[in-house]
């Protein structure tokens, strides 16, 4: 039963991260300087060259 309990705590836990996480998403694209600058240093990380190390 514990392992059930724990199980049905982590799934909560997980739901509530990522409606989290959306709503924050959803919160900075209503400002469009903000989400620029998130988008810019996104695709700067995505494109990083880490072979140059």
């Amino acid at each position: 039963m514990a392992d059930t309990l724990d199980a049905a705590l982590e799934s909560l836990r997980r739901e509530h991260f990522y409606a989290e996480m959306a709503a924050a998403e959803q919160r900075l694209r209503l400002d469009p300087a903000a989400w620029s600058a998130y988008v810019q240093q996104r695709d700067s990380w995505l494109d990083a060259d880490l072979s140059a190390r």
